[in-house]
């Protein structure tokens, strides 16, 4: 269990379950989470659930499901005011044992809720064409994750949905899902005491063996998909092969150059395509440190899809070709300094931060983080931006017919 002392008015309680992230099980650990939280055996339904928690002054679950490289994590959040502000000696051991119930006292699951669950979840894959941009993004991976596992839904596909049944999530449950690695992660004012009915509640953490493995596949030849659909503008997925990882020697530097490009108000993208150039209504870059990729997003008018698909690959050539200048170093060291600083003020962003260097095995504290960018050189970004390789592109633009063009 990792215990992080703070003076925050709440108490967090984390629990993350990791396992291998395989195509197979994704439906059961989109959906599980959801409804353990949802009831328990006592708590049989949503109200009294609901009614529960506001009796534990306004408690509340958290949850997430969510792929980091080759695994798979469930991460499931109460959250409590601290007792000792609301002067209530009862309240942790209650809210303890509710939590204990809602992960590890199962002799079944509500039907209705799982139905319900399952069915929203259908709703919307067969909605997914009305949400352009989550469209959008679901078609440029299914694209640049072709053959990988990246590219299979966080939830499953729509026939893995269609097939999943209450039985079958049951089995998951209690042959798979309990036998997952587990780390508890703790965020709050708590004493010797507590910490023990913690452990003897939430169960002390699993340990196994389960390698973390970054990679992804050598980049292919550009490959362009055009779409459309019925719609005004246009949305344009740019994918980059970045085989930098997390804990590779430019990892910084490549966060900072996902900084410079697209990652904030003053990136090059955002002033000389959206502002200099008026080509687009937003623009931005994301890195993927885990997987080894950038993409860059971009809303336009569709009239202009063409101009500002060009004009974005010449500004990621530039950048290429003749570097970074010393002040968009600078500024975004800034500026990313102060984002992590600020996290500090994040009870949540602590929590999560505190998994993923156990999960990591890394020792690096925040001063250190901070004198690593502050130590990142022009030359070294330079070396990061020559592992920059464009390789996917998708446009999806209004129209009238549903097309595919490869």
């Amino acid at each position: 269990m990792i215990l992080i002392k703070n003076d925050f008015k709440t108490i967090q309680f984390s629990v993350y379950f990791t396992d291998f992230d395989e195509e197979d099980t994704r439906v059961y650990r989109f959906l599980l989470p959801k409804l353990l939280t949802s009831h328990t055996n006592k708590l049989i339904n949503r109200q009294m659930m609901s009614e529960k928690l506001e009796d534990l002054y306004g408690a509340y679950f958290k949850v997430r499901t969510e792929r980091i490289a080759n695994l798979n994590i469930i991460n499931i959040v109460l959250t409590i005011v601290d007792p000792k502000i609301v002067d209530d000696s009862k309240l942790l051991d209650q809210a303890l044992e509710m939590f204990h119930q809602v992960l590890f006292e199962r002799s079944s699951f509500n039907e209705d809720i799982f139905n319900e669950e399952k069915r929203m979840l259908i709703e919307q894959w067969e909605t997914l064409k009305d949400k352009k941009r989550l469209y959008a993004q679901t078609k440029f991976f299914e694209h640049f994750f072709s053959h990988d596992p990246y590219g299979y839904p966080l939830s499953g596909k729509l026939k893995d949905i269609k097939k999943t049944t209450l039985p079958k999530l049951i089995d998951y449950y209690n042959n798979v899902f309990l036998s997952n690695m587990r780390k508890v992660v703790i965020n709050g004012r708590i004493d010797i005491d507590d910490q023990k009915k913690i452990e003897k509640q939430l169960i002390q953490d699993t340990i196994m063996d389960m390698p973390f493995i970054s990679k992804f596949r050598k980049p292919k030849d550009v490959r362009f998909f055009e779409e459309k659909t019925n719609m005004k503008q246009a949305i344009i997925k740019i994918g980059y092969h970045f085989p930098i990882f997390r804990k590779d020697e430019l990892y910084h530097a490549s966060v900072l150059l996902d900084t410079i490009l697209g990652g904030y108000p003053d990136s090059r993208l955002f002033k000389e395509i959206r502002e200099k150039s008026g080509l687009c209504y937003d623009i931005s870059s994301s890195y993927d440190y885990y997987k080894g990729f950038m993409m860059i997003s971009s809303g336009v008018d569709a009239d202009n899809r063409e101009n500002a698909l060009l004009e974005i690959k010449n500004q990621v050539n530039l950048l290429i070709n003749q570097g970074i200048t010393e002040v968009e170093l600078i500024q975004a060291k800034s500026y990313f300094i102060h984002q992590v600083k600020s996290s500090l003020d994040s009870q949540s962003t602590l929590t999560k931060r505190a998994f993923i260097r156990d999960l990591l095995n890394e020792n690096e504290t925040v001063e250190e983080k901070i004198e690593a960018i502050k130590a990142v050189t022009i030359e070294d970004v330079e070396k990061a931006l020559k592992e920059l390789t464009l390789d996917t592109i998708y446009v999806l633009y209004g129209g009238t017919n549903d097309k595919e063009i490869i």
